[in-house]
């Protein structure tokens, strides 16, 4: 009888241990590529990354705008005409075929290596719910924001280290000038 005991405490407790082995194993299992898609989807990640394409672009132009007025404050309404379709053939290239689809799938095995598919789970089941809902819709204004201050703080510091870059350029071709007509070589004719 003790004997019978002590073999079923046994097997109860390989049994337990075998099943938590597998529930371990099921927690840590990474997510499908569909799962992660469908992640993408509740996030609007799609829409988001759009919302942050015109903001950038926004971004670009006043920056390139400023700089532009800065360094020809005098320009010809002809010379601002040229800079504007400039700036329009730039964002175009940067920002209208921007492969927003190629870069989601590309992203699927970053979330694969870092969320398991419970993680994944409980992360649908916050966005889907009124509270996650409310935090993806008014996440496209509050990045905004944010990229405005960002832009406001940086902007200074941007425009220094163009400066400090600008002198440097500046010193290397004077640099050049002297040494090429301090040392120029012996013309072989003579």
């Amino acid at each position: 009888m003790r004997r019978s005991l002590v073999i079923a405490c046994l097997l109860a407790l390989s049994t337990c241990s075998l099943w938590s082995q597998q529930s371990a194993t099921a927690a840590n299992q990474p997510p499908s590529s569909e799962q992660v898609m469908k992640f993408f989807d509740i996030m609007h990640l799609r829409e988001q990354m759009q919302t942050m394409l015109q903001t950038e672009q926004k971004q670009v132009n006043i920056m390139v705008g400023d700089m532009f007025s800065k360094r020809m404050p005098d320009a010809t309404p002809e010379q601002r005409k040229q800079f504007e379709s400039l700036m329009s053939d730039m964002a175009n290239d940067l920002f209208k075929n921007y492969p927003i689809d190629d870069l989601l799938r590309d992203m699927v095995p970053v979330y694969q290596n870092h969320l398991s598919e419970a993680d994944l789970a409980a992360i649908v089941d916050f966005y889907s719910s009124p509270v996650g809902k409310k935090v993806l819709k008014e996440m496209p204004a509050m990045t905004a924001e944010a990229m405005r201050i960002s832009y406001a703080r940086m902007q200074p510091k941007i425009e220094d280290a163009l400066k400090k870059m600008e002198s440097r350029v500046d010193a290397m071709a004077n640099d050049e000038k002297k040494s090429g007509t301090d040392s120029k070589p012996a013309d072989p004719k003579k």
